[in-house]
């Protein structure tokens, strides 16, 4: 999802394309955050192998969403954005061309019987579709 500030003209629509994006800057993260974990995010290069021009830099999701709000940039975010992270000034429009993500939970397999890592996965069976509950890294079988 592209979020975008209420007021652009884009956000009317149900859905746009990356190159109708192309003359928003990207809200940038500071220097600490891994540059290709956000390249990724900021759909940089896009997949004309244009480079996303960057905006200022937020540091966590809230100024992140402020800095939209504010119309000084755009970022994207998961679908779940939308339900979760509601703000006036901003809005959430699907974008048809960018490419779907998946996520997925890992931990140490000395960790694999703590409460806390049962606790997560469980937390995540509630709030996520399970569509394959295949092998996990360490071989064993993940849980039903």
């Amino acid at each position: 999802m592209a979020v975008a500030t209420g007021s652009d003209p884009l956000v009317d629509r149900d859905r746009i394309t990356l190159a109708e994006l192309a003359r928003h800057p990207v809200i940038d993260v500071p220097p600490q955050v891994p540059r290709l974990w956000w390249d990724f995010w900021a759909a940089d290069p896009r997949p004309d192998g244009t480079p996303v021009r960057y905006g200022p830099v937020a540091s966590d999701l809230e100024g992140l969403l402020h800095l939209v709000a504010q119309d000084r940039g755009m970022c994207f975010l998961p679908a779940a954005a939308r339900d979760f992270f509601p703000r006036p000034g901003i809005r959430y429009v699907e974008v048809t061309d960018l490419p779907p993500s998946t996520a997925g939970l890992a931990w140490l397999r000395e960790n694999r019987t703590e409460p806390l890592v049962a606790a997560v996965v469980a937390a995540a069976g509630h709030v996520a579709p399970v569509r394959d509950r295949g092998t996990v890294r360490d071989g064993s079988r993940s849980e039903d």
